[in-house]
């Protein structure tokens, strides 16, 4: 395939004098009027008059004066078309205008939508193409390579600090806030998809184009690699930066997605630098992906840690959802989002060891089949739960004891039921027992709740043997009212507040209180009415005693356990997940 220059001076039939005539005639022309403006027709015949000269020129001074001349002029146009080009790619926003945007108004753009490099024309291209390839054949390519370099590499650093990377310099990661640094890794993130899919992309593409095949081996490599290695090296730098940090667990999202980016930009990274002059980055890039993935386990490792010695303390007396189950919770769910990468960091099982003991593998029914994440997995919540169980202490009264922990691990089984993704890892065996573990504490609960109810609805106690016979005791009938008045106010105050969040449960818990106690509490008044009542009073004897010595009626009970048991409720937060600075901690 023939170059550009040679399709522009084929069949040419230029005399030698004509040559010399077309360059001596550029010469004192003013800087600022181009042979590039020209035209095409210009063009080629300037090209072709150098070329002309430069077969002529071996021994003959005078010809070798016109050929500086030639190469000066050439030079110049160069320069000029190549910055024309370089004041055109950047456009009209500044970086002035750019920090306006992001700082005061506080608006958030897209990197991939801010124009930060405009293709350069087919026909500077070719001319530019075409000014290095007569260069070179007059033995001054070097001109154009340095010219190249002092345009380009400016440009290249104007981008850089325009996508604001010269913020994120990498010795002040240990220094920022997490909030502030959070902010940083995520615009570093975009302007890294950017610099490495557009701006060295298109240089790298840009530099093969006028130089490719020119010189001495691989000069488009040198020239793209002066313009872009220190944009490259400062940009990897961060990344590197943040990986020796050792962030707390609760940044892990943020260390995932800076993970996720780096490993998609290796390949890209390799084949942009891929000369022996140019290893530090792609080796640099492998290396912090390394610390990437080590630190990715360091951290999942102590989460798992902190979970287990969280030591909040519960707040209230309601039961309710306990704001360290949320918090895992949202991080479990984070970990299932990033899923993909977490299958391929975390290879190796865990110790699953809970406050000294191992976690039974009949809680995990075949653990060696499952993989190294779902074991993970399994053992956050199996040390949430013992951190629940440990809290649960905090309730003097047992009831409560029993209503908290059904409470927070319906919450978990909610969590695990409403992802199909989190379903499918943890077993179903395993959401089973938490199921049942759900239901049992369920059962703890109403026996304790309605066990001291019942006992005063029994018969014991009631009755005295008298002539051999035993009658019901008045007077131990209408204390024992008194008593079941008593327990009947002390479950409508403690027990209305209560807290079920999770509705079906609620319901369910209602029903099987319901079920246990309404015929308990009506056969009681049936059993003994008659003995406060005689002779003709007897059929009113129910409503008597329900008047004057019961308080509460059958009704009332069905209101009680139906409408004003565990009526404390509160707002949910609009969203669960790791924050922060939360109970966990932060950095």
């Amino acid at each position: 395939m023939l170059s550009f220059l040679a399709y522009l001076i084929m069949g040419s039939s230029q005399s030698l004098q004509s040559a010399v005539e077309v360059v001596s005639n550029w010469h004192p022309q003013p800087r600022e009027r181009l042979i590039f403006d020209c035209g095409r027709a210009e063009v080629s015949q300037y090209l072709q008059a150098v070329v002309k000269i430069r077969q002529s020129a071996s021994d003959n001074d005078e010809l070798k004066d016109i050929i500086s001349m030639a190469v000066s002029r050439l030079k110049h146009e160069f320069r000029t078309v190549l910055t024309r080009q370089t004041d055109s790619a950047m456009g009209s926003n500044s970086t002035t205008e750019l920090s306006s945007l992001t700082d005061s108004t506080g608006y958030q753009f897209r990197y991939e939508d801010f124009v930060v490099h405009e293709t350069p024309s087919a026909e500077v291209i070719r001319y530019l193409r075409s000014i290095a390839e007569t260069m070179d054949s007059c033995g001054h390519l070097d001109v154009c390579i340095e010219v190249y370099k002092s345009v380009r590499r400016p440009f290249v650093n104007a981008v850089f600090k325009r996508l604001r990377l010269d913020e994120l310099k990498a010795g002040d990661v240990k220094r920022f806030l997490w909030e502030e640094l959070k902010m940083k890794i995520e615009r570093w993130i975009e302007a890294a998809r950017v610099c490495t899919k557009i701006l060295f992309t298109r240089e790298k593409q840009f530099a093969a184009q006028i130089f490719s095949g020119l010189g001495r081996t691989a000069t488009h490599e040198e020239c793209f690699l002066y313009t872009a290695k220190d944009a490259a090296v400062c940009l990897f730098s961060f990344a590197e930066s943040v990986s020796l940090s050792h962030q707390s667990p609760e940044r892990l999202e943020a260390v995932l997605m800076l993970y996720e980016v780096m490993f998609s930009l290796a390949q890209d990274v390799g084949a942009l630098f891929p000369s022996e002059s140019a290893k530090a980055i792609p080796n640099g890039t492998a290396a912090t992906l390394s610390r990437l993935e080590d630190e990715v386990r360091r951290m999942l490792s102590a989460f798992e840690n902190a979970v287990l010695h969280e030591l909040s303390t519960i707040s209230d007396d309601g039961g309710r959802v306990h704001p360290l189950t949320k918090h895992v919770m949202g991080y479990v769910n984070l970990m299932v989002v990033h899923r993909k990468n977490l299958v391929r960091l975390i290879v190796s099982r865990p110790s699953m060891t809970i406050r000294g003991q191992n976690v039974p593998d009949s809680e995990l029914q075949d653990p060696t089949s499952l993989s190294p994440l779902t074991l993970h997995l399994v053992l956050i919540i199996a040390v949430l739960q013992s951190n629940l169980e440990h809290k649960s202490e905090y309730f003097k009264d047992p009831s409560l004891r029993y209503l908290f922990m059904m409470n927070n691990v319906r919450y978990i089984v909610q969590k695990i039921e409403g992802s199909g993704e989190l379903q499918e890892l943890i077993s179903a065996d395993y959401l089973k027992k938490l199921d049942g573990y759900v239901k049992g504490a369920m059962t703890s609960y109403q026996e304790i709740t309605c066990g001291r109810l019942l006992n005063c609805l029994r018969d014991e106690g009631l009755y005295v043997c008298r002539c051999f016979t035993s009658q019901v005791s008045i007077r131990a009938l209408r204390k024992r009212i008194k008593i079941v008045n008593i327990v009947f106010e002390e479950i409508r105050s403690l027990q209305s507040s209560r807290e079920v969040q999770d509705l079906g449960l609620r319901e369910e818990l209602r029903r099987s209180m319901l079920e246990k106690l309404m015929p308990a509490y009506e056969g009681f008044l049936m059993r003994f009415s008659s003995h406060l009542e005689s002779g003709k009073q007897r059929k009113m004897c129910l409503q008597y005693v329900q008047r004057i010595h019961v308080k509460y009626s059958l009704k009332d009970l069905e209101e009680l356990i139906m409408t004003k048991l565990f009526a404390r409720h509160r707002l949910p937060p609009s969203s669960d997940g790791p924050v922060e600075n939360s109970h966990l901690g932060g950095g």
